[in-house]
């Protein structure tokens, strides 16, 4: 029978205390099963497809922008040397290879090589408790714990100097507020990526002067004069935009001192794109996962409507920027488009997926999960052998604005 190709990769963010990205998983998808059967199988093969994709198809220092890249390794795969530079990479032990002596010796030789051992889905099962003496990161999931108190029971058992304890499949703050508390150091699942559930919320006002100026980029006839207007009335945003438009990035070649003057040296398209990220990176008490999860939403829906006729990618581009506003403001997203006034198309995708923008953003969130076999090609309009140098382009897009002055 022949394999079929696995796409390239999917990857994760992993926080820190404070929320802030310290590495990433890189991930092998789609999975039709994790169990030992398809990992004895295809195992070896996933591990293959993600090193080789990360290294030499997209290019490592793009996808983890020089953080460690945490990659799950097969049995065959810990007695394989690796191509990656320690510094670069976290050796995974999957739960499902056995401690015998020779793997535990091939583990000691990759510690002895400088790469830190993460014993990933760890539990508290007696056998894959064998391997902690190797760890340098225990990997706990939370999902396949019979009660969150075995979190702290598990870290107080085996703590000692030096072992990190990172608590993955985190999906509410509730539990990343939880594990914080009990000492944890790292934390893994998109529990950063959905707005925090608060009683009696009312946006402050800098946050309403950030949705006005998303309003008024997003209209068909936007209005220079109306953008510059509410730039002007704040200050730091001002601030920002004038520090982006004389950045030696932007190859302006003259101080420039005036909002108005900026806007039309940059041009209402780019405006639209960088003025949003700008009012996003407002939002400082967010983690910035948050914010490169948006923009790389943005950029590769913007790369898909380039694709497709039926979209208009500037449109699109707002799509995957607002489709995260309501874990930015902390507000439903039905309550932010009714302060905005959006186009019919982009609000009945943003709501409730349907149309052509529901289906593009079904497709942004199924590409985050790995899930390509979910996603609907003929309705985007690209093939999977498309897909790989288009997510490509949205990284580096992604990466580029990113690095703006802020």
């Amino acid at each position: 029978m022949k394999q079929q190709p696995l796409p390239l990769l999917a990857r994760q963010p992993i926080l820190d205390r404070e929320l802030r990205v310290v590495a990433y998983e890189l991930l092998c998808r789609p999975i039709p099963s994790d169990d030992l059967v398809w990992q004895s199988a295809n195992g070896d093969q996933a591990t293959s497809e993600v090193v080789i994709g990360a290294m030499h198809e997209i290019g490592l220092e793009l996808v983890t922008g020089g953080l460690p890249a945490f990659v799950n390794l097969t049995e065959q795969w810990l007695h394989t040397p690796l191509a990656i530079e320690p510094d670069h990479l976290v050796a995974e032990v999957l739960e499902h290879i056995k401690p015998t002596a020779a793997n535990m010796a091939a583990v000691q030789i990759l510690r002895d090589k400088g790469y830190r051992i993460a014993i990933d889905d760890y539990i508290g099962g007696a056998e894959q408790s064998l391997w902690l003496p190797l760890a340098d990161i225990v990997k706990v999931d939370l999902l396949g714990l019979e009660n969150m108190e075995m979190l702290g029971e598990l870290k107080d058992k085996y703590q000692r100097p030096g072992l990190q304890w990172l608590a993955e499949k985190v999906e509410n703050y509730n539990q990343y507020e939880y594990c914080k508390t009990i000492g944890y150091d790292l934390f893994q699942g998109y529990f950063y990526s959905k707005p925090m559930i608060l009683y009696g919320h009312r946006l402050p006002d800098n946050q309403m002067a950030v949705l006005q100026l998303l309003q008024a980029l997003n209209r068909k006839d936007a209005d220079i004069n109306e953008i510059g207007k509410i730039l002007q009335t704040d200050p730091q945003l001002s601030f920002r935009l004038l520090q982006m438009v004389n950045s030696s990035a932007m190859g302006c070649t003259t101080k420039v001192a005036s909002i108005q003057r900026a806007i039309m040296m940059l041009g209402l398209d780019r405006i639209r794109n960088w003025t949003s990220l700008l009012a996003l990176g407002r939002l400082d008490s967010k983690p910035r996962a948050l914010q490169e999860q948006a923009m790389t939403r943005a950029f590769t829906a913007q790369e898909l409507a380039g694709s497709n006729p039926s979209l208009e990618p500037d449109t699109a581009f707002t799509l995957g920027l607002f489709s995260l506003l309501d874990a930015f403001m902390d507000v439903s997203l039905e309550d932010i488009c009714s302060r905005l006034v959006l186009p019919d198309n982009l609000s009945e995708g943003l709501l409730r997926h349907e149309g052509q923008y529901g289906a593009l953003l079904k497709t942004l969130q199924l590409i985050e999960k790995g899930e390509w076999s979910k996603i609907p090609w003929k309705l985007i309009g690209i093939t999977p052998d498309q897909m790989s140098p288009l997510l490509k382009r949205a990284l580096v897009l992604t990466r580029d604005a990113l690095s703006i002055p802020a």
